[in-house]
């Protein structure tokens, strides 16, 4: 996403062009929020024109556009009667939405998942009040912190800093 990066020429063509966070590879953070973020800023800058790719775009890439490029604009993707009810309902009253006058700009702009109250997929509610109905987060996150140390241990590998660490 650099100066010679097309995708605003590729919008403007009319090319359906969908956002996910499948891999890391461009930010680390498997975060949509971020990846819209991402996209409506960083054109802006490097075409140095602020209209570049609107907070709107954005959230359509990652919605509706998203369905489209995946075939599943039927199914998914916006609100409607008859698709799936896929919904992720944010906590506007954390600083990151204030002052809220354009919750979209909010959204792209501001807010990353620490904002993610509760979330729906099919219907079903699979996160609520932040922590996830499906998994003992806490239990995943020390699991993961083992596989990481064994994994270090075995390869000899280490992240060294340059401050130290207490």
């Amino acid at each position: 996403m650099t100066q010679s990066g097309l995708l605003p020429e590729m919008l403007d063509s009319g090319m359906t062009v969908g956002i996910g966070t499948d891999a890391g590879n461009n930010s680390n953070l498997l975060e949509t929020n971020r990846a819209m973020y991402l996209i409506a800023v960083l054109y802006k800058d490097a075409r140095q024109d602020s209209r570049t790719i609107p907070a709107e775009t954005a959230l359509e890439m990652a919605t509706i556009m998203g369905a489209e490029a995946l075939g599943l604009h039927n199914e998914i993707g916006s609100l409607e009667p008859g698709k799936k009810t896929d919904l992720v309902m944010f906590n506007t009253r954390r600083p990151e939405w204030q002052t809220l006058f354009n919750p979209v700009n909010n959204l792209v702009y501001n807010s990353d998942g620490r904002s993610v109250d509760t979330v729906m997929v099919d219907g079903q509610i699979v996160v609520e009040d932040h922590n996830p109905l499906f998994v003992d987060d806490w239990s995943l996150a020390q699991k993961v912190q083992y596989i990481g140390e064994d994994m270090l241990s075995r390869t000899g590998l280490s992240f060294p800093t340059r401050w130290p660490i207490v």
